[in-house]
Parts: structure tokens; sequence; C-alpha cells
């Protein structure tokens, strides 16, 4: 969870600008907090004063159903993260520790059908290649009461044949993602910038991932995505789109000036984009102003928005 808070810090010292479209084929895709099959969209934001259930929403009658619970053996977690989809199954990184002080990660797959699910291995940041899920394994570390990194691994979609992609330090790991063919790694490097590097599936290393469009962005990285023409970026403490033929711009979601406010990050699944956000405002529970955090799911044709969670924003 450091990792998390880490990325936070560096909200106001990384911002998405826009730019040319990268060629077809050239995005990259960071699991992030949603996925999509068909008109389902299936969504888990956490930390940051958030635990969610594994939820869904049909995008085109805006209905919201409950997958799983967050909840393990009836204990709280830190809910589930890198979502990918593959027929029935989700699989995602669930973290069954509840808060920021530890972790103990798990590679799980969710059968969306049944209702269940089930962990395959300690790991975090799965992304799905095909039949294959490359994954960070770790390790749990009684000791600290937290996880730590062994390195790249892959296995099979249920969790066996687990092998290491290659030999290389862990230090400074952040996520993976794919560009359909390689996947791609971020680190933090020696003077504490996230950087992204890619490699083979084999583990040749191709050096720096310079492309800039990706499927999942948040002011961690450089990024933003484009769909059809239009390409939606973040800029400050808003979600905007560009619509690159006739250039005009359009707000999709502002959470405003205050100190407390920044966008966390969006997802675009062709005409519908998720955007997670935080905007200072008076919270009379704490008596005082403070950051309340909004998940929209917003209708790109017609700019209506379906609120999918409003919270205080806490750890």
């Amino acid at each position: 969870m450091k990792r998390l808070l880490v990325a936070l810090i560096m909200l106001a010292a990384f911002f998405c600008l826009p730019v040319k479209a990268e060629a077809a084929g050239k995005t990259l895709r960071i699991p992030g907090p949603a996925c999509q099959k068909g008109n389902d969209i299936y969504y888990c934001y956490t930390m940051g004063g958030l635990r969610m259930n594994l939820m869904k929403i049909n995008k085109k009658t805006n209905k919201v159903t409950k997958i799983v619970s967050y909840k393990n053996k009836g204990k709280d977690t830190n809910a589930f993260e890198n979502l990918n989809v593959k027929g029935n199954a989700i699989y995602a990184a669930n973290d069954l520790v509840c808060g920021t002080g530890a972790s103990d990660s798990y590679i799980c797959r969710i059968d969306s059908k049944k209702k269940t699910k089930k962990l395959l291995t300690k790991g975090r940041n799965p992304v799905l290649i095909g039949k294959k899920i490359y994954f960070i394994k770790t390790d749990y570390n009684k000791e600290y009461d937290s996880d730590k990194d062994m390195g790249i691994y892959v296995m099979n979609l249920s969790g066996k044949k687990i092998k290491k992609v290659c030999k290389m330090p862990v230090s400074g790991l952040y996520e993976l993602g794919t560009d359909g063919k390689n996947f791609v790694y971020s680190y933090y490097n020696k003077k504490g910038k996230l950087s992204l590097r890619y490699m083979t599936k084999k583990g040749k290393k191709l050096g720096a991932y310079k492309k800039t469009e990706s499927s999942f962005c948040s002011p961690s990285y450089n990024l933003r995505s484009t769909v059809g023409n239009k390409q939606y970026y973040i800029a400050g403490n808003r979600v905007v789109c560009v619509d690159k033929t006739t250039n005009e711009t359009t707000v999709l979601a502002d959470f405003g000036t205050g100190i407390s406010s920044y966008v966390d990050n969006f997802q675009v699944f062709h005409d519908v984009i998720l955007v997670r956000g935080v905007k200072e405002e008076y919270i009379p529970a704490y008596k005082e102003m403070a950051g309340k955090g909004y998940i929209y799911m917003i209708h790109l044709n017609d700019l209506s928005k379906v609120l999918l969670k409003k919270y205080n924003s806490g750890e």
C-alpha cells in the first residue's frame, strides 16, 4: 500500500497533456479498477478511505449488481485491484490486509456467474496476456507483517505452472501492463521518478517504453486515452476530452481547486468513461473542509453521469 501513497504524493508532479495519437494496436493496457465485457463493466475502487465490493454495471441500463464481497472469510480486506476479464473469469489482486501499514496480497480468480472467489497464489499487479497471467510474485515477511517482491513471474489461468520470467532487480517495482504483444513494467528509479520499460513475454528486455496511449490514466504517468477522434487526458483537477477534428474541448469532470482536490484516475470504455476523483468540500462529520471522493460513470454521447460511489477521503 506504500506504493499507492507514493503515487498520490506525486500527483502534483505528473499530469497528462494531449498529443498526437499512437497508431492502432499501440495502446498500453494497465489493469486498473475496472474492466469490460460486452455491455458490462466490472469495477472495484479501493484505498483513499474506500473499500468496495466487486460490482458490475450495465452501461446501457445503468443497473448495478454486486459480484463478490471485499471481505475474506468475514474479515475486511483492501479489496480488489488490477482487474482483468476473460470469459466469465475476472483476475485481480486481493490484499487480505485492511489498511496501509501491512500487506498480504494474492492473485485471485472470480467467477462472475457463480459469484465465487478463489485465491491462486501470492502476488500483485496481474496482467492477462492471451492465456497467461503475468504478475509480481510476493512472499509474506512475518517480521514486518508485509509482502516483499520476488520478481516478475508468469502462470496459466488456473494458477499453475508458475515460473520466473527473467532475473532482474525487484527494488522499486510498481505495476505491470501490456501493449498486446509484450508486457510493460513500471518502477521507481533512484531519483524517485516513475519510469516505464518493456520486455518480451520470454523476458528479453526492450528498453524504455515511450508510447503515450493508455487505457488507464492517472497522474502518476504522462499518458492519455484516444477513442476514435476523441482524446481524453487529465489537466490539473479535471478530466478533459478534445475532439481532434473540431479542436473542441469538453470538461467531463471537474474536482475544483481546493487543496484536497485531485483526479485519481480514469478509464475509457468506448462510449462511457469511469472517473475517480476527490473534491474539497465541507464534511459535517469532520466539521471542516476536507476531501470528498466521487466515482462516476459518464456517458460520452450525452455527458449524463451515474454516481457509483461517494465517500469521505482518507486511508
